[in-house]
């Protein structure tokens, strides 16, 4: 196979021929420089910009972190004259620990003046060189008046009530009256009730609980006055100390609480609530009068009826 006639004729050329010769190559090289120039230009650009944002990300960063606020020092106090006609009573110094802070407690102040003189002698107290004056004497002023204003208030009540008390009992003694019933009932009123006192002898017979007839014709007659009572009706039943031992009354308690029940058991039959009425027995617990006499003992044997007329 024969050579190319070009190839030849190169072969056969010198050195200075084949420099001096065009090149053959592609004669576009210089744009691959330009390419890695313009590749390096650009990286540089995204460097610097890159840089560039993490600056301002910190700037921002810095300015919006809170900064300590420095306290400011307080200007120092200005110390007045000292008046060298007034005597003060310099406090001892104080000394600051890590304790516990402890209420202060302000001690008595006194303030002394001299009419001769417009100087004052005066008792700081040992904690802030506050001057309170008389604080002794406006707190036992503000208790007097406060006392004084409870006693008049308290009195005033009591006086009304009493006047209530007054009237209430004058009106039932005039319907006890009425009723031609003022010998057998006794009327006393306190603290709102009103006591309808009936002696035994005119409900009873000695030593028995059973009603008799004209004691069941006295209450009859008190039915109106307990029907316009209010609340509970109490009933007591009281004896005298002589002792009782029978069948039916082991002692008089059983004595007692036995007449009150009779009382009870009229009334509910009288239409009264039944609800509303209480039987109690005192025996001989309570008496009114000397049991040393027959006619205290007598007093003392008696049926009480408590009622109220008012919810107040």
């Amino acid at each position: 196979m024969s050579k190319d006639p070009f190839l030849k004729l190169q072969s056969s050329l010198s050195l200075e021929d084949l420099l001096a010769q065009p090149s053959t190559r592609n004669s576009q090289n210089w744009l691959l420089t330009y390419l890695d120039v313009f590749v390096l230009i650009v990286m540089l650009v995204i460097t610097l910009i890159t840089v560039s944002g993490i600056n301002t990300e910190r700037q921002q960063a810095a300015a919006n972190k809170p900064q300590a606020i420095k306290p400011k020092k307080a200007p120092a106090a200005i110390c007045p004259p000292v008046d060298t006609s007034t005597t003060i009573n310099t406090p001892s110094p104080v000394v600051v620990e890590n304790d516990p802070i402890k209420p202060i407690t302000l001690t008595e102040h006194k303030v002394e003046i001299n009419p001769d003189s417009s100087n004052a002698k005066t008792n700081t107290t040992e904690s802030n060189g506050i001057t309170l004056t008389n604080a002794p004497e406006i707190k036992v002023a503000t208790e007097t008046a406060t006392n004084s204003i409870a006693t008049s208030t308290n009195t005033k009540q009591a006086a009304a009530n009493l006047t209530e008390e007054t009237e209430l009992q004058q009106q039932l003694t005039k319907a006890i009256d009425e009723f031609g019933l003022n010998k057998a009932v006794n009327i006393k009123v306190n603290q709102g009730y009103a006591q309808l006192e009936i002696q035994d002898k005119v409900l009873f017979k000695s030593s028995e609980a059973d009603l008799t007839a004209s004691g069941g014709a006295l209450l009859k007659r008190l039915m109106p006055l307990l029907k316009q009572s209010v609340g509970l009706i109490l009933i007591e039943g009281h004896t005298d100390n002589i002792p009782i031992k029978t069948a039916q009354f082991p002692s008089n308690w059983e004595l007692g609480a036995s007449r009150a029940t009779s009382v009870l058991h009229f009334l509910v039959l009288q239409q009264l609530d039944s609800s509303r009425l209480r039987a109690i027995t005192y025996a001989d617990t309570m008496p009114i009068a000397d049991n040393s006499t027959p006619e205290g003992k007598e007093k003392n044997r008696r049926v009480n009826i408590l009622i109220k007329f008012s919810e107040q």
